[in-house]
């Protein structure tokens, strides 16, 4: 059985992974305390872990800058939530972005030609703006609560979606959330209307919560909702992959997050 280390700072999610075994006893997840990434990586080897997940933000930034190797998205992102031990080495790559296109699909929603808009300028909000544009995202918006850090949010993506970024506050960020086929929350001060929720819409909270008051109001007139733990459990399901190879399930790690 391989063990996999687990670096979260959010004691519920880490109460919730502790001591996880998947159903063919491929793996055991081992929840440690969220110290510097070169001591867990020195831990990682000494121990025999086969990688590591690392689900606190600041961790991901310093990991990006200490692992020996690491894929694309995680180099131009400054981010890594998973190191895999190699005979070459630890690799860091990045699944943020990719684990809610994931959860998207899985509800059977297809990003090519919607209109997306992404409420924040953090970490998240660039990672999924990255895949939804990837995926095939028509047009996005990045709304945040300044002009500038909405831009970093649309900057360097796919040139065949077409791209927008305001604050909060602008006038023309009004048209924007009326045309949207796709709602990602990251930011939580932000909000949206509620004549603009609908059953058009889907919407995807990643501020932490299982149901939050945000999502309620959209489930409520029948919009498609995805929440953090949704996203969360595909990501867990991609870092693995990443670690262990093939063969990592999906559901089993939807239906423990949901329980917790």
């Amino acid at each position: 059985m391989h063990l996999v280390a687990v670096a979260c700072s959010d004691p519920d999610l880490a109460h919730a992974l502790r001591g996880f075994r998947d159903g063919e006893r491929r793996f055991h997840l081992h929840p440690v305390a969220p110290a510097g990434v070169p001591a867990l990586i020195d831990a990682l080897r000494a121990l025999d872990f086969a990688g590591a997940l690392l689900l606190d933000p600041r961790l991901q930034q310093e990991a990006a800058r200490v692992v020996e190797r690491a894929s694309l998205d995680a180099r131009e992102l400054g981010a890594v939530d998973a190191l895999v031990v190699t005979p070459a080495g630890i690799v860091g790559d990045l699944h943020l972005g990719r684990a809610a296109g994931a959860a998207l699909r899985a509800r059977l929603w297809d990003p090519r030609g919607a209109h997306a808009v992404v409420l924040g300028a953090d970490l998240a909000a660039r990672a999924v703006a990255r895949e939804l544009a990837t995926a095939g995202i028509a047009h996005l918006t990045a709304l945040a609560a300044e002009r500038p850090d909405a831009e970093r949010v649309v900057a360097r993506l796919a040139a065949s979606t077409s791209v927008d970024a305001r604050a909060y506050g602008d006038p023309a960020a009004l048209p924007r959330l009326e045309r949207a086929d796709l709602i990602v929350r990251v930011d939580p001060d932000a909000d949206v209307p509620q004549s603009l929720f609908g059953p058009h819409l889907t919407v995807i909270d990643l501020v932490p919560g299982v149901l939050t008051p945000w999502r309620r109001r959209a489930m409520d007139v029948g919009a498609l909702s995805l929440s953090a733990r949704d996203v969360q459990a595909h990501l867990l399901h991609a870092a693995l992959a990443s670690v262990l190879g093939a063969g990592v399930q999906v559901e089993p790690l939807l239906a423990l997050l949901h329980e917790s």
